[in-house]
């Protein structure tokens, strides 16, 4: 049987949640992660090393049998805990299974790119001019129109991307990171615009 890890990690640009994980090379998939649309990247907070593959997914359905609001989306592996709960879960698999010497909380230092706290995101600043159609990743019937530097007309409402994103999602998001222009992620945009030099 392969050895790997089921990991707890966090990423500031998803408030209130976790991603709860397996991966044989924890830091390679935190890597492979940090390269998706968020501004940030993600940070482990806590590995259990398992000697079965992808045992994840049992600590998924464990989670689900629990209280299944937890899961934000089925299939998907972000959940609306503290890492704090989430270790807290996981530590009582080990005391009870007596693997306590498997799981570890990961003292990280944030990386220079999480230090400086990002500006929100400017619309001006990242060459998406007023009058842009920026379209709602999973949905593209959800299109909005840039009307200033960080506002947007939604259903005849001036609102923010994070609001429209925050009522769609039902929890609190990073709303440049559920929105496109020109087909790419604007907090792509503004990583290669307005936050190039942080």
């Amino acid at each position: 049987m392969t050895k790997g890890y089921i990991y707890i990690m966090t990423n500031p640009a998803l408030k209130d949640m976790v991603k709860i994980g397996y991966a044989t090379d924890v830091e390679c998939r935190r890597k492979q992660l940090s390269t998706t649309a968020l501004p940030y990247e993600y940070e482990v907070y806590a590995t259990y090393e398992t000697s079965g593959n992808l045992e994840d997914k049992k600590l998924h359905k464990l989670i689900d049998n629990l209280n299944p609001d937890l899961r934000i989306s089925k299939n998907r592996e972000f959940f609306v805990l503290t890492p704090e709960d989430a270790y807290e879960l996981l530590e009582s698999i080990a005391i009870i299974s007596g693997t306590k010497d498997k799981l570890k909380k990961v003292k990280s230092t944030p990386s220079k790119r999480q230090k400086t706290k990002r500006p929100p995101v400017n619309f001006t600043k990242c060459k998406i001019p007023v009058g842009a159609e920026l379209v709602f990743t999973e949905d593209p019937s959800i299109k909005v129109i840039v009307v200033d530097e960080r506002k947007v007309q939604y259903n005849n409402e001036i609102t923010s991307l994070s609001a429209i994103s925050d009522s769609i999602k039902g929890y609190s998001t990073s709303g440049p990171s559920f929105f496109t222009y020109q087909g790419k992620i604007i907090s792509q945009i503004a990583e290669e615009t307005q936050w190039k030099d942080l």
